[in-house]
C-alpha cells in the first residue's frame, strides 16, 4: 500500500497477492472508494493467482486533486449545476481518471494489466482500453454503461439520492446513515438482501478513511460533461466481458447491450435479481466469471 504522486493527483493504492502474478486492477465508481471493492473479493482474486491493485480514484478516499484555482471548491447546489452547467467548467475530465491509472501502472513498472471497472470506473476502463490498447490485457465491465444518451436514463430522484444527501455525516449521523442505506435497498436488486450492519460500517469506514481535501461533485462534473463517443468502444481490442444485473435502476440492462453489441468479439454475462450493487454473496461466481474469462484468453 502506498501513494503515488501524479501531476495533479495523489493516488492511494493498495496491492494484494505475488508481485510476479497476473495482474488486475479495479476501477470503482462515482465517489466510491476502493473500500467498495471489498476485502473478501480482492482476497479471492488474489487465491486464483492474481495481483490485485486497488486504489482510490482521485476526489475520493485517501486520493487528491490538486488545483491552482482557490475558487475551485465545487461544493455547489446539485440543481444549480443541472441547470447552469456552463458554470462549472469541469477540472478535469474521465480521460484524465483514465490517465492515472496509466500512470499509477507505470509507477508501479507494471506495463499491462486486466482492467475491471464498475459503474463510472467501467467507463473510465473503456477510455483506458480505447487509448491505452497495449497497456489492456483484456476488459471486464460490471454494471456499467457507455453513457450513450440514447439509452433509457435513470429516475431523476434515485440519482438524487445517488449524488448529494440532505444532511451531513458530521451534523447527524443517524440520519445520513438512514439516507445511505435507504439509498442501497434501492439499488440492490430482489434477489439479494442488504446486510444493514455490515453497511453501516462501511459508509462509516468511509466517512473516517476519507481525506478532507476530496471534493466529490468534480467526480460528478467530469462524469456529466463527459461527451460520449462511439469510437471508444469501436476501437477498444481486449477481449471484453460485460457482467450486469437484470434489475439495475441506474444503468438498465440495455446499457450493457449497448456496450456488448459495439465492442467486437465481446460477451455478456446477466445476473438475475441484481441491481447496481455487488453483493458479497455473488464473490465467488463473479471471481469465477473474471478468473475463467482471463484464463481462456490466454
Amino acid at each position: 500500500m502506498g501513494y503515488t504522486e501524479l501531476k495533479n493527483a495523489t493516488i492511494y493504492y493498495e496491492v494484494f497477492g505475488a508481485e510476479n502474478n497476473k495482474t488486475i486492477v479495479l476501477i470503482s465508481g462515482l465517489n466510491t472508494q476502493m473500500t467498495r471493492w471489498e476485502l473478501p473479493f480482492c482476497n479471492k482474486l488474489a487465491e486464483e493467482g492474481f495481483r490485485v491493485i486497488c486504489f482510490d480514484n482521485r476526489d475520493c478516499g485517501k486520493s487528491t486533486f490538486t488545483t491552482y484555482d482557490s475558487n475551485d471548491s465545487y461544493s455547489f447546489s446539485l440543481n444549480d449545476f443541472l441547470q447552469h452547467p456552463e458554470k462549472y467548467p469541469a477540472p478535469y475530465s474521465l480521460l484524465d481518471m483514465a490517465d492515472d491509472i496509466k500512470d499509477l501502472l507505470h509507477s508501479l513498472g507494471i506495463r499491462n494489466a486486466n482492467i475491471v471497472g464498475r459503474s463510472m470506473g467501467g467507463i473510465i476502463a473503456q477510455l483506458f482500453a480505447s487509448r491505452y490498447p497495449e497497456m489492456t490485457q483484456t476488459l471486464t465491465l460490471l454494471i456499467s454503461s457507455s453513457f450513450n444518451p440514447a439509452l433509457p436514463k435513470p429516475d431523476d430522484a434515485l440519482v438524487k439520492k445517488m449524488t448529494s444527501s440532505s444532511v451531513n455525516f458530521e451534523d447527524n449521523r443517524e440520519a445520513y446513515l438512514k439516507e445511505k442505506i435507504g439509498f442501497m435497498k434501492a439499488i440492490y436488486g430482489s434477489r439479494y438482501i442488504l446486510n444493514e450492519e455490515k453497511e453501516q460500517a462501511l459508509i462509516i469506514e468511509d466517512e473516517i478513511r476519507k481525506s478532507s481535501l476530496v471534493r466529490p461533485y468534480r467526480q460528478i462534473v467530469a462524469l456529466v460533461t463527459y461527451i460520449f463517443n462511439p469510437n471508444v468502444l469501436i476501437d477498444i481490442q481486449a477481449p471484453t466481458i460485460v457482467i450486469h444485473g437484470n434489475e439495475d435502476p441506474l444503468f438498465s440492462i440495455e446499457h450493457a447491450t449497448d456496450i456488448k453489441n459495439n465492442i467486437s468479439g465481446s460477451q455478456l454475462i446477466i445476473k438475475n435479481g441484481m441491481g447496481h450493487a455487488i453483493p458479497d454473496s455473488l464473490f465467488p461466481s463473479l471471481v469465477k466469471d473474471i478468473s475463467d474469462f482471463i484464463a481462456k484468453t490466454e
